[in-house]
């Protein structure tokens, strides 16, 4: 017995030794003469054929190499849009078909498989592979994989249908996205599908029109023609509009899609993200950031990072519809009403009291600019602004005649009915620095101060309410 198995364990070494070897054999050594395949490329009518080299003081070389010559095998294989194809609608826009043609070969070399190695030749410096596909084995594998993407798409395109049916306008868009990402690696291809009640269809131009579509018929209806805000006002009107979907034989309020609200015309980097509630509205609260003027407007436009994503590399739905401009939105009109403010401000100059307040003008006219119309007495002022500042010397530089200068602010806000402080802040030794004299280096501190009032003070009043 066991002779037995010390004969079978010996017969599965030598079987285990042989295959070793075997494959060994297609490792030259190192110092070897170099293989034909490297010195120059094959040439096949059957194969595609991938060479790859990487540099042996590279880490994960061998990796490396193999992913060149996969890049190499890719490159042999062509991208042909088919005539009936979606990307159709885009071929005079050279960058949107050159940025598919990025995005498909980089898709490719993660899906690509069916491929065999062939040689590896071991460098004193490099390492190259040789890899090869079979080209029929390739279009069979493509076309198995061209309708797994089919069926799957279809069943979502049935599904978004059904819904847009229903005015589910959020789900259909997305069982729409679904739909295209089913087949976003084989948008160059005929993607003709058999749908019931509409015979034969291109699932690609049929996806990408229904959108559009749904895009199209959606309207954005502001409640009014023109709101009228109060500036960082607590208690203001609803600044609201209505999403209705319009069609030839209906309108139709809509629930539960997405929408951004920003201020592209404006100074103002804040947004605002609501959804239509169940009677289609959209509601905007940061209507009274905008500074005080007439005809201000806020946009407000579908949020189709939803539903196409966050990515902009890559997300050629997004891209398709950004490049048509086809995104729904609509405008509500504005108008800001100043809070009533009285002002008051102390101010010193290197140690002096000065009737001019050069720090504390800066800080009126940007609240007036923005938030505030000034009052002469407290009486008729809603808030009351307290302003300190003082500008003082700091040292020479006598060998460079560089002279600097420091401003400092204390800024407070009260209610004027109550007293209660409502903000507050200070800037501390803003630096001035100029060649001649301390009132030039004021100068200079003066105007960073006024840049740090533009950049910090008036956004961070912008999210007080008061």
């Amino acid at each position: 017995m066991k002779s037995r198995n010390s004969i079978h364990k010996a017969a599965i070494l030598i079987m285990l030794f042989m295959m070793y070897a075997c494959s060994a054999s297609n490792l030259s050594a190192v110092g070897s003469s170099k293989p034909r395949w490297v010195k120059e490329r094959p040439a096949s009518e059957e194969y595609y054929i991938g060479i790859g080299m990487a540099d042996k003081s590279q880490e994960n070389y061998i990796r490396i190499a193999k992913n060149n010559a996969l890049s190499d095998m890719i490159s042999e294989i062509s991208v042909n849009i088919s005539s009936n194809s979606v990307l159709r609608q885009f071929e005079d826009q050279t960058g949107f078909r050159e940025e598919f043609e990025s995005v498909t070969r980089m898709s490719m070399k993660d899906e690509l498989e069916g491929y065999e190695m062939m040689d590896a030749y071991n460098g004193k410096d490099n390492y190259w592979v040789y890899y090869r596909l079979s080209i029929d084995k390739y279009r069979r594998i493509k076309r198995e994989k061209l309708e797994r993407a089919k069926n799957l798409a279809q069943g979502y395109f049935e599904k978004a249908q059904e819904s847009e049916k229903s005015r589910d306008i959020h789900n259909a868009l997305n069982y729409y996205v679904k739909a295209f990402d089913a087949l976003k690696g084989h948008l160059d291809e005929d993607l003709s599908v058999f749908v019931l009640n509409q015979g034969r269809i291109n699932l690609g131009n049929a996806i990408y029109q229904n959108i559009q579509e749904i895009f199209s018929n959606l309207k954005v209806v502001p409640a009014k023609e023109t709101f009228q805000v109060r500036a960082l006002s607590e208690k203001q009107p609803e600044v609201k509009a209505t999403v209705l979907y319009e069609t030839n034989d209906s309108k139709r309020r809509i629930a539960n899609l997405p929408f951004i609200f920003s201020f592209p015309e404006l100074d103002i980097e804040k947004t605002e993200d609501v959804q239509s509630n169940s009677s289609g509205e959209i509601i905007c609260s940061i209507a009274n950031l905008a500074p005080s003027g007439k005809q201000r407007k806020v946009k407000a436009a579908l949020n189709t990072q939803i539903y196409f994503g966050e990515k902009p590399g890559g997300n050629l739905l997004k891209e398709m519809f950004s490049s048509q401009g086809s995104v729904p939105y609509g405008y509500l009109t504005i108008n800001i009403e100043n809070m009533k403010a009285f002002f008051k401000a102390k101010e010193t100059v290197f140690g002096k009291p000065t009737s001019g307040t050069p720090v504390s003008n800066l800080i009126k006219q940007a609240f007036s600019e923005n938030f505030f119309s000034f009052v002469p007495v407290p009486d008729k002022a809603e808030v009351i602004i307290n302003v300190s500042a003082n500008t003082v010397e700091g040292k020479k530089m006598k060998k460079y005649d560089l002279h600097t200068a420091y401003v400092n602010c204390n800024i407070s806000i009260t209610n004027a009915g109550s007293n209660e402080e409502i903000y507050s802040t200070v800037m501390q030794n803003v630096k001035g620095m100029k060649s001649g004299s301390f009132r030039m280096a004021a100068q200079d501190a003066r105007e960073k101060a006024k840049k740090q009032i533009q950049q910090q003070i008036i956004p961070e009043l912008r999210q007080t309410k008061f």
